[in-house]
């Protein structure tokens, strides 16, 4: 059973994650500014000596004296001055490629844990779930085992969460749409009756516009007329697309799966939160996914 204590001391323990990721951005940040400030430098200072090599100012100067003891210059390209301004921007430039992008390790924060605890009301502590290790097998081996299970469980309930309906609750909800359509089509011939000059009343509908008007209702009309025809042709359409979703499942079905996936879910992350944090007290490095419930990270059950 994780005590209050030891509670705190995980959420002490990320927070003082968070704090060195932060300062370890941060100097990769200024390092990159500083060999990108280097490199712009050693460019212009590169274009300028290629400029004077054109204007043929980029010299080497030996001094000496001729035959006759007097004073000589003797002027050469300086090719060197331009390999070694060539070199030093290779040099930089490799710099850089070593340097790369910050890498940052997925991980969870404190920021998250603490946003997610605090929607919770009433919680309990439950005991860590042993490790089902393997004969010799170490925690931080058996890491990536745990964590692959969770992630196949997400993974699955995710597909299941999209999964298609059946056939049979899209032909109800198709049959009533049509119903519906059909109910609004009736022509009313009632007032005809009592008034010569009154026709059959036909089913409209409102046309928005700069005003208001109202049109005959003819999708209505030809419900009303052809409903049951209407009913048959959409239903055997259905059945052809029905085809494309072999892994349909009832909202019954579905939901009962869900719940499956979850329990099973809770399981795996509890175990994989068990397994870091086995690991961390043995000395070694690990660090919890960045979306685990934070529940299995602390050891902890919502109630009622």
């Amino acid at each position: 059973m994780i005590s209050p204590e030891a509670a705190a001391a995980i959420l002490d323990r990320l927070s003082f994650e968070d704090e060195e990721l932060t300062a370890a951005s941060r100097l990769h940040a200024a390092q990159r500014q500083a060999t990108n400030r280097e490199e712009a430098e050693a460019l212009a200072e590169r274009a300028r000596l290629a400029d004077a090599d054109r204007q043929g100012t980029l010299v080497h100067e030996t001094r000496g004296r001729d035959q006759h003891g007097n004073a000589t210059l003797d002027r050469t390209r300086d090719e060197k001055r331009l390999k070694a301004a060539d070199a030093r921007i290779d040099s930089i430039r490799r710099k850089k490629e070593l340097l790369g992008a910050a890498l940052q390790t997925p991980r969870l924060t404190a920021a998250r844990a603490k946003t997610e605890l605090a929607k919770y009301a009433n919680l309990e502590p439950v005991e860590r779930p042993s490790l089902p290790l393997g004969k010799n097998e170490r925690a931080v081996d058996a890491l990536p085992r745990f964590r692959q299970a969770s992630l196949g469980i997400i993974e699955e309930i995710t597909a299941r969460e999209k999964a298609a309906r059946t056939f049979e609750e899209v032909e109800r909800q198709a049959h009533a749409e049509i119903d519906r359509i059909a109910n609004r089509g009736l022509p009313k011939t009632l007032r005809m009756f009592a008034n010569a000059n009154v026709g059959i009343d036909w089913p409209v509908h409102e046309i928005n516009g700069p005003s208001f008007h109202k049109v005959p209702d003819g999708i209505a009309l030809v419900a009303f007329l052809l409903r049951d025809k209407l009913k048959a042709e959409i239903s055997a359409l259905l059945k052809i697309n029905a085809r494309a979703f072999p892994d349909a499942m009832t909202a019954e079905e579905k939901a009962a799966r869900l719940a499956e996936l979850q329990a099973k879910r809770d399981a795996a992350e509890r175990i994989e939160a068990a397994c870091v944090e086995r690991i961390i007290a043995e000395g070694g490095t690990a660090y919890h996914r960045p979306d685990i419930s934070i529940l299995a990270v602390m050891s902890l059950r919502a109630t009622v």
